[in-house]
């Protein structure tokens, strides 16, 4: 009987305590402290996206946590950064209605070197919850580039350019791009100016956290 419970539990991705959950009810109440409210949130300036929005604020645990996650190969703390987005949605889902959701791409390069895209598992835990149809991440490629967050803003700007061909028909369509971590936003500018290319309609970007 013990040794049947005992299994049921795992090690909480932050304090390692025990839990039955990926987190335990301590850090997920740690955790709201850094989630902005609707009148923290930070409007991108001259931004061509109609809503933007920020779970977090990436400030720790969250930079150890990605870079484990992205690098280190431990994949578990995708329930981390799902669990931080379904706590802290956006308000302004009650007024926009996604016909799409796209996962921010990566190069097939760099998708090859990391063995996975992070932001594929954002949209698939935002896909199970909501029921949004989802891009699949053939649907637009991205060139292989530099890594962004190897450059200053002014390289970032320069380096992204030109950076996105879409592939799917996305004419008239309201899309929800999901990112991990916006920094200055020149991806998602980027992005949403390609889409805009291609004939979308309104688009909206979600990410989990932004940096301050």
């Amino acid at each position: 009987m013990f040794n049947a419970l005992f299994t049921q539990l795992n090690s909480c991705l932050l304090c390692h305590n025990l839990t039955e959950q990926s987190l335990c009810s301590g850090c997920l109440h740690d955790l709201a402290a850094i989630y902005p409210s609707s009148q923290q949130q930070i409007r991108t300036p001259e931004a061509a996206w109609a809503h933007e929005w920020a779970s977090a604020n990436y400030v720790p645990p969250l930079p150890s946590a990605l870079h484990a996650w992205k690098h280190g190969g431990k994949t578990q703390f995708s329930h981390l950064f799902q669990q931080i987005m379904l706590n802290n949605p956006p308000i302004w889902l009650r007024e926009f209605e996604p016909d799409c959701v796209l996962a921010m791409p990566l190069s097939a390069t760099r998708r090859n070197e990391r063995g996975f895209n992070q932001c594929d598992e954002l949209v698939d835990a935002l896909h199970q919850h909501y029921g949004w149809r989802i891009l699949p991440h053939h649907a637009v490629q991205r060139q292989h580039k530099a890594a962004q967050s190897t450059l200053n803003r002014a390289e970032r700007l320069k380096n992204i350019q030109n950076s996105f061909t879409i592939h799917a028909d996305v004419r008239d369509c309201n899309l929800l791009i999901i990112d991990d971590i916006c920094t200055t936003g020149a991806t998602l500018a980027e992005l949403t100016r390609s889409l805009k290319a291609a004939g979308a309609a309104q688009i909206a970007m979600w990410v989990v956290a932004r940096k301050m």
